[in-house]
């Protein structure tokens, strides 16, 4: 048993939660205009619906401890796979994440007025998220 597996030779959360940020990158086929994230909720809704195709949300978003992840897509070879469930994927040999799709509570939302210090995208979720400990 190493560090990264159970008695059962099975990955650990943690080292499964750790392979799948890594394998997160933004696909080169796609045009900044292309790599877009959205959130979208309704007002019946108490989940926003994210969508991303750029890294750094795509990485917070499954490090987030109330995301709820639905699909990923992946890159295979020269092509996008269609969207899969995580427990499908393979951390052992993963293969690169590039868009992730999943929701969060609505409560975990804030408008500001006060404009961040930091205009990068992926700074709409915290960073603080990336320590966390794995669902």
């Amino acid at each position: 048993m190493t560090p990264s597996t159970t008695d059962e030779g099975r990955e650990t959360p943690a080292a499964r939660h750790a392979a799948l940020l890594e394998a997160v990158r933004e696909d080169p086929r796609l045009t900044a205009a292309e790599k877009e994230t959205t959130i979208r909720f309704a007002r019946d809704e108490d989940r926003a619906k994210i969508f991303t195709a750029e890294a750094g949300i795509g990485r917070r978003l499954l490090a987030h401890p109330a995301a709820s992840i639905d699909a990923v897509v992946v890159i295979d070879g020269d092509r996008a796979r269609p969207a899969v469930a995580l427990d499908e994927l393979d951390t052992e040999n993963p293969r690169p994440i590039v868009s992730v799709r999943g929701s969060i509570p609505v409560g975990t939302l804030l408008v500001r007025r006060e404009k961040r210090t930091t205009g990068g995208h992926a700074n709409v979720i915290t960073e603080t998220v990336l320590g966390e400990v794995p669902r």
